[in-house]
């Protein structure tokens, strides 16, 4: 709760996903709302593949609309984008979104899903991911806020900070929505504010420091404290800040300055203690590191019901309600803790039906967090640590703060107050001082109780952190509840003056694990007993007094001569000391002051029960070395006590000019406390501003509804962008498509399951009679400019079939077109309608007629067959001897037949070795192993006899097939003949025997 530094038994090094990793990562929780989306496209455009961060993004999303984050960022990054599922891992280059409906947690390093509350108000699941990952991940844990409105993540951003993580947030400016990012840079816990592309190097650059280099090892201290940088560190801190950090547990100040380290860049210590020599603004920053207010309402709710059910109660029963009652709440950060206590009294006075004086001092070293806690304005995610109840009964909502009610407000004075070196309060009930001692050193923690104890009344309660203890204080106080820390005093007026003498000057810091510390320890008791006897002997009632008259100490029993007025606490000197001698004190204390020089005071009245007596003065100047402060010492004793400076017997009229300086002094004192009247005049005049009250009331129930509908805002806000960002994604598509449409020359139109047009080219036009009026007629409406009698059965059968058909079809002006109907196919691969595509192939036609003219010219009987052996061409030539060797011929060598099959006789056949040779050659050809052959062969009829010569060659195309040419040879084989029978003398030349089987068997 207070604002000192972060627990350092108190977050985990790394989370288990360390221990499971040999080489832990840092992970990144981003926080994003109201137009998060732009942001956090802009942050992942300037992510590398390889930055070696776990990524986990937390929206709000709306529970009943799917999120299509997953798709959005993917084209934004390398890394993968997924959606996160309960119980994986977190792995580096990893980019984990979370799912609608859905609170995200992190146990052990593995993500957990819980389903989200439909009825729990408002709904805060960046707070909720952040402080898991703080808990899990310690130092390791990396917390940034994007745009959005509301405080969302205000809370992540303490706990990853009291964790020892680091914390950074979208710059207010460059939000669409600057609610978040300003409320968490409200709080001073966030370490770097750019726009989000600025935000990845500088993350990865800290993650890798954080890696690479283990918490620091101190350095051996040398005997000369000047040379030890941690020394020159604290001590650069004190001259600055007047706060000395000496006392403090020496992990608690290497962790803040080695986190101060990084982000300025440097590795060495001795480095570092340079820089805050030069620079007051570091150390200033360093200082403000040393202090993390981590304060919620009610912290710990089980210690502060102890306290309500066994403290409050005893404190108010059989109490006058003239009689104040007086709290002090030490280190109270920015207020959370005093307002809570305040609220308990509060209840408890409504129980009884009575009201009481309480008031609650509130201290806390760091001004800034009491001028926080003075405000009483805090963000709307308290609402997950103060009851509905006690919202609407204690709080008033004012925009998207909740304001403390004037009735709590009133019962609690803020103050700064450094519990090391001012003195405490008096008089107290009730002292409560929560996670503020787990921070000090034995001997300063030693002090700190024995300054409480001397604050407390008889049977007066102390109410420490749960994790702190009362050492060796122990038996001087009784326990109420041990779990809870809860004590009540047992002293009956006497305490250990020597507890409050533990030096708090700058001294060697201890390091743990000293040799001779406990024997330290006690020689350093026997020295607050010898100190204890000597002032109670030999010293007179002192009081040690800074320049603005507060006293700073007491030494000896001055109870007889301080009291303590009715009004609000103070500690001046001149309030506290009877009217007589505070007149004599505030001349001789301007004296002292201005001279610098000591002096003496006697005959001095006091008026007292036994009558008036006379006491003497002495004033002693006391300056600090260290910081050149000055004090004063004021010594009080009785008349007849031995004086060793000369007398100055007290002259009203020779000191008049001291006491009208004294008087411009009160004069001053009594305008601050005029301004304070003034302000109670502006406290009452907002009072009369009550009777709206009732009006306000009863719009409650309404905010709460306005809370509501804003967190469902965001929601549906978070959807929208999402659904523009995909609706811009189908825009550019669709204009691609319309333009492609536009371009193309290919006619095409688009049917829906009752041959309904939905869409169609331009080009198509040409080819069916349509206009853009006929989208959404049926296309057996219209009439169309091709020659396809079967159009429309085509588009029926395809649709039902699924199976596409092509169709060369001439228009009517003389063109050829290539006529597809395709199905249409949906995602789910269901056939949903029909394409129909015409392509203009007249070129293409002309291009086969020309060359089939070529080959009808030509005397050979020439076919080209594909690469499975069937016609595809042939010329007239071939047609016309098919035709003349009747049917048979045409069936087995016509256009769409096998030619292999021709070839291929069965065993017996006339001609049967001709034959098998060419179907052998075609087959070789056909299988690259031949570019060619030639074969003759006779081919004689019932009229004449006939010889071909058969020449095959392989196309030169990626498709294949080869061209087979019949030359009619004849004439040359007659020519042969009768030159062989010239040369032999016989009648007729030896002709083949199955001659004739090849008639029917090849043209």
């Amino acid at each position: 709760m207070p604002s000192q530094p972060d627990d350092p038994a108190g977050a985990p090094e790394a989370g288990s996903a360390g221990a499971a990793d040999p080489q832990p990562c840092c992970i990144v929780g981003i926080g994003a709302s109201a137009g998060g989306l732009e942001a956090l496209q802009r942050f992942f455009d300037a992510v590398p593949g390889d930055s070696d961060l776990a990524y986990v993004v937390v929206q709000h999303l709306s529970p009943v609309h799917k999120s299509l984050m997953v798709d959005l960022l993917s084209k934004h990054t390398d890394m993968e984008v997924v959606q996160a599922t309960d119980g994986v891992r977190v792995e580096r280059n990893t980019v984990y979104l979370l799912p609608p409906g859905k609170h995200l947690t992190i146990e052990n390093g593995a993500l957990r899903l819980t389903t989200k509350d439909a009825g729990s108000g408002m709904s805060l699941p960046i707070d909720i991911f952040l402080m898991a990952l703080a808990n899990d991940q310690g130092p390791l844990a990396m917390g940034v806020i994007l745009s959005g409105t509301g405080s969302d993540g205000t809370r992540g951003v303490l706990a990853i900070k009291s964790a020892g993580g680091f914390t950074a947030a979208q710059e207010p400016e460059t939000a669409q929505f600057d609610g978040m990012p300003r409320s968490a840079i409200a709080t001073g816990q966030v370490d770097l504010v750019l726009p989000p592309q600025d935000l990845p190097a500088k993350l990865i650059e800290l993650a890798r420091k954080v890696l690479a280099k283990a918490r620091p090892t101190p350095p051996a201290r040398p005997r000369d404290g000047a040379a030890d940088p941690l020394a020159q560190i604290v001590a650069a801190i004190r001259s600055v800040t007047g706060v000395d950090f000496t006392h403090y547990k020496l992990a608690t100040l290497l962790r803040r300055i080695e986190r101060r380290m990084h982000a300025a860049g440097i590795d060495s210590m001795d480095e570092y203690a340079a820089l805050l020599r030069r620079s007051s603004a570091e150390a200033v920053s360093l200082y403000k590191e040393m202090l993390i207010g981590v304060t919620r309402f009610f912290r710990d709710e089980a210690a502060f019901k102890a306290l309500a059910d066994k403290a409050v109660p005893a404190l108010l029963a059989n109490r006058s309600p003239t009689d104040m009652l007086r709290v002090w709440v030490c280190g109270c950060a920015t207020g959370e803790e005093a307002y809570s206590i305040a609220i308990l009294f509060a209840e408890a006075q409504e129980r009884l039906g009575r009201s009481f004086d309480v008031k609650i001092f509130a201290t806390d070293i760091d001004q800034d967090s009491i001028e926080t806690a003075s405000l009483g304005e805090y963000p709307r995610s308290i609402a997950e640590d103060v009851s509905q109840d006690r919202l609407a009964r204690f709080f008033t909502q004012r925009g998207e703060t909740y304001v403390v009610s004037r009735d709590i407000r009133r019962m609690v004075v803020f103050a700064v107050h450094n519990i090391m070196r001012d003195p405490p309060f008096t008089k107290i009930d009730l002292v409560s001082c929560r996670n503020l001692l787990i921070y000090m050193d034995q001997p300063l923690q030693r002090k700190v109780l024995s300054l409480f104890q001397y604050a407390l009344r008889q049977s007066g309660f102390l109410f420490l952190g749960t994790s702190e203890t009362l050492g060796d204080l122990q038996p001087e106080f009784h326990t109420l509840d041990g779990r809870n820390k809860l004590f009540q005093s047992l002293r009956t007026g006497s305490y250990r003056l020597s507890r409050l003498l533990v030096p708090t000057v700058a001294a060697p810091l201890a390091r743990h694990g000293d040799e001779g510390s406990n024997a330290a320890m006690e020689e350093g008791a026997a020295i607050d007993e010898a100190i204890a006897a000597l002032l109670k002997a030999y010293v007179p009632p002192a009081l040690l007094v800074n320049e603005q008259f507060n006293i700073m100490h007491v030494f000896g029993d001055a109870s007889s001569l301080l009291k303590v007025p009715a009004g609000d606490a103070t500690l001046s000197v001149l309030k506290l000391l009877p009217s007589s001698v505070a007149m004599v004190t505030g001349t001789a204390l301007n004296r002292a002051f201005r001279s610098g020089e000591e002096f003496t005071l006697s005959s001095i009245p006091v008026k007292d029960r036994e009558g008036v007596s006379t006491i003497s003065l002495r004033v002693k100047p006391v300056v600090a070395r260290k910081t050149g402060r000055r004090f004063a010492l004021v010594v009080l004793d009785s008349a007849n006590a031995p004086l060793l400076l000369p007398e100055s017997d007290f002259d009203l009229n020779a000191d008049a000019a001291e006491r009208i300086r004294g008087l411009e002094q009160e004069l001053v004192s009594r305008g601050e406390n005029l301004q304070a009247t003034i302000e109670e005049l502006e406290t009452a005049n907002e009072e009369l501003q009550a009777t709206n009250e009732e009006l306000l009331a009863s719009n409650e129930e309404l905010q709460s509804t306005n809370e509501e509908l804003q967190s469902v805002n965001e929601e549906l806000y978070s959807v929208n962008t999402e659904y523009q960002a995909k609706v811009e994604e189908l825009t550019e598509i669709t204009n691609d498509l319309d333009n492609l449409l536009r371009s193309t020359e290919i006619g095409t139109i688009f049917l829906d399951s009752d041959f309904v047009i939905r869409r169609f080219t331009p080009a198509a036009a040409g080819f069916i009679n349509i206009i853009p009026r006929d989208v959404g007629r049926s296309i057996s409406h219209l009439s169309t400019n091709i020659d396809y009698p079967s159009f429309l059965d085509d588009i029926r059968g395809v649709f039902d079939s699924h199976l596409p058909i092509e169709r060369h079809v001439r228009v009517r002006d003389g063109r050829w077109i290539l006529t597809r109907i395709l199905p249409y196919l949906t995602d789910k691969n269901q056939v949903s309608g029909v394409v129909v595509t015409f392509v203009d192939v007249t070129a293409t036609k002309e291009a086969e007629q020309t060359l089939q003219s070529v080959l009808d010219s030509l005397p050979e009987h020439i076919a080209v067959i594909d690469r499975d052996g069937r016609i595809v061409t042939v010329n007239a030539a071939w047609r016309s001897f098919g035709t003349l060797n009747g049917a048979p011929a045409l069936e087995r060598c016509g256009v769409g037949t096998n030619y292999l099959g021709a070839c291929d006789v069965t065993e017996g056949v006339e001609g049967e070795e001709i034959a098998r040779a060419a179907h052998d050659g075609l087959t070789r050809i056909l299988r690259g192993e031949m570019s060619s052959f030639t074969i003759e062969y006779p081919c004689h009829s019932a009229t004449e006899h006939r010889w071909f010569l058969m020449h095959a060659v392989r196309l030169n195309d990626p498709q294949g097939g080869v061209v087979v040419s019949h030359i009619d040879i004849t004439n040359r084989k007659l020519m042969e003949n009768r030159l062989a029978t010239a040369r032999t003398g016989s009648g007729a030349a030896a002709e083949p025997a199955d001659a004739a089987s090849l008639v029917e068997e090849a043209p």
